[in-house]
């Protein structure tokens, strides 16, 4: 029986594709995908797929049709080839390098927070200013956003009150929410 041997670019293995990064590796006539969602609060993959991935010259087309008949479909030695370790480890390092990207733009907080998802933008941004070294954060936003630092101050306890702020990161709530205002400036 054939085991599929890996065919790569010798490049990373991880592309953007809309609000994921995606992971794509050809085994034999194989094509093997493992999606990331790029704002979900977690790093490794949340979907793998594999497909038939056969075609172009008759005579290649003819030899993986062979190797997928001799094994009858997807083979279990491919399943064991399969490198998740590593999949997520460089999920992992794609996002980083996403997170380090949206570190630099900051978060479009209202003026007025009337909704979750003003709120999430808040604290979402408080965030961003803290990983990035802002050393008084509360006290920079609320100049930048023209309020007070006790009006800034209620608005970081109504975020705790909405179950979006713990008092150092987002909750997974805020992250759902922040997750879904993403996908929503990306579809624009």
């Amino acid at each position: 029986m054939n085991t599929p041997t890996p065919h790569t670019s010798g490049r990373d293995d991880w592309q953007r594709d809309g609000s994921e990064i995606v992971w794509r590796r050809i085994y034999g006539p194989w094509r093997i995908e493992a999606r990331c969602p790029v704002h979900a609060p977690f790093n490794g993959p949340s979907e793998l797929s594999i497909n038939l991935n056969i075609g172009g010259d008759p005579e290649v087309i003819g030899k993986l049709m062979n190797e997928v008949e001799e094994t009858d479909g997807i083979p279990a030695s491919l399943l064991r080839q399969i490198p998740l370790a590593e999949i997520k480890a460089g999920a992992r390092a794609a996002l980083a390098k996403q997170e380090d990207r949206a570190m630099n733009e900051p978060y479009p907080v209202p003026a007025r927070c009337r909704t979750e998802e003003d709120y999430t933008l808040l604290v979402a941004e408080l965030a961003r200013m803290r990983a990035t070294g802002t050393t008084a954060p509360q006290g920079e936003l609320a100049g930048r956003l023209g309020i007070g630092k006790a009006t800034m101050s209620e608005r970081i306890k109504r975020s705790k009150e909405l179950g979006l702020w713990d008092g150092q990161r987002l909750t997974e709530k805020a992250s759902a929410i922040l997750t879904h205002w993403h996908q929503d400036q990306e579809g624009n």
